[in-house]
C-alpha cells in the first residue's frame, strides 16, 4: 500500500512543478514580449517629438551640449558631434576624441557643439559605459531625442547659423542618428523643418545592427551622407551597414562610404586600455581629421 502511493505522489509533485515551471516561463515570455511591443511602439510613435515633451528635453540637454565657435561675431554653421557610448571619459582621464574633432571644425571655420548624453542625466562614465555599450540604458532611440535637442539648441543659439547645421558621429552614436532620420513628423512640421536645416551628416564606424532602425525603416531625412567605415572592425563590420546606406539612398540622400584599410573601431581615439581590441591608428585619425575637414568645407549637393 505504502510502496504504491510514494511513486504516486511523486509523479503528482513532478506534475505540479512542471506547471509551475511552464507558468513561470509563459509569464517570463509575456513579459519579454511586452517589453519589445512597448519598445517599438515608442519607435513607431516616440513621445519627446511632441513639442512640450521636445522643449523639456532640449532644457535638460542644455548643461550637456558644449559650443566652441571661432573668433569673430558669427553666426557660424555648427557641426553637432555625438560621441560613442565611451563617453567623454575614461576610467581615470577625460577622453580628447570629441576635443580634438571639434578642435580640427573650429579651425576650418565651423562652431563646434559636443553632445554629452551621460552629464546631465548624471552617470558616471564607467557605470554608463558598461550599460550603454551592452545595450541595457539609452538605446539608439532614445538617444536620438538627445540628438535632436542638441540641433533644437543649436538652432536656437545666436552664435550659430540655423541653415547650416551638420552631424558628426561616431559608433553608439551613429545608432542614435540613424534611428532619428526615421523618424515621422509629428504632424505639425516641426521636426520635419528642424531636420530640413540639417545639410549633411558624417557617421564613422556607426552601429547598425539589431536593434538600430536606419536600416528598416524609410528615411525621412534627405540629404549628403558620408559613412566612414573601418576595415577590421569588429564591433560592426562595414557589409552589416548595407542596409543603412541603402534606405539613405532610397530616401534620396546622396551616400559616399569609404573603408579605412587596416583599421579597428575607434581607431581615431587615443585613449584605449591596454586589453582593448581597439587599437589607435594615428595616420589613420589624422587621415580621419583631413577628411572630416574636407567634408565640411565641400557644399553638400543641391545646395
Amino acid at each position: 500500500m505504502h510502496g504504491t502511493s510514494r511513486p504516486s505522489r511523486r509523479r503528482g509533485v513532478r506534475r505540479v512543478l512542471v506547471w509551475i515551471l511552464a507558468g513561470v516561463v509563459a509569464l517570463a515570455l509575456l513579459v519579454v514580449t511586452g517589453l519589445f511591443a512597448i519598445r517599438f511602439t515608442m519607435i513607431d510613435d516616440p513621445g519627446f517629438l511632441a513639442p512640450g515633451a521636445r522643449k523639456a528635453h532640449a532644457q535638460f540637454m542644455a548643461a550637456g551640449l558644449a559650443v566652441t565657435t571661432p573668433q569673430g561675431p558669427g553666426p557660424f554653421p555648427a557641426v553637432l558631434l555625438v560621441p560613442g557610448c565611451g563617453g567623454l571619459r575614461g576610467d581615470t582621464a577625460p577622453n580628447p576624441i570629441m576635443d580634438e574633432y571639434a578642435r580640427s571644425a573650429v579651425e576650418a571655420g565651423w562652431a563646434a557643439a559636443i553632445l554629452d548624453s551621460y552629464g546631465p542625466r548624471h552617470w558616471g562614465s564607467s557605470w554608463a559605459r558598461n550599460r550603454v555599450c551592452a545595450g541595457l540604458r539609452l538605446p539608439g532611440f532614445r538617444r536620438a531625442a538627445d540628438v535632436l535637442a542638441g540641433l533644437d539648441l543649436l538652432r536656437a543659439d545666436p552664435r550659430v547659423d540655423p541653415r547650416r547645421l551638420r552631424v558628426a558621429s561616431w559608433s553608439h552614436g551613429g545608432w542614435a542618428v540613424g534611428d532619428l532620420v526615421t523618424l515621422p513628423d509629428p504632424g505639425d512640421g516641426s521636426f520635419r523643418r528642424t531636420m530640413a536645416a540639417v545639410e549633411a551628416m558624417q557617421f564613422t564606424y556607426p552601429y547598425c545592427g539589431f536593434p538600430s532602425q536606419a536600416g528598416k525603416r524609410d528615411w525621412t531625412w534627405r540629404g549628403a551622407v558620408r559613412v566612414v567605415f573601418a576595415e577590421r572592425d569588429t564591433v560592426q563590420p562595414p557589409a552589416g551597414c548595407g542596409a543603412l546606406m541603402a534606405r539613405a539612398r532610397a530616401g534620396a540622400s546622396s551616400v559616399d562610404a569609404v573603408v579605412y584599410p587596416g583599421a579597428t573601431h575607434a581607431f581615431d581615439e587615443r585613449l584605449q586600455t591596454p586589453t582593448s581590441p581597439f587599437k589607435f591608428d594615428p595616420a589613420a585619425a589624422a587621415r580621419a581629421h583631413a577628411d572630416f575637414v574636407a567634408w565640411l568645407q565641400a557644399p553638400p549637393p543641391g545646395r
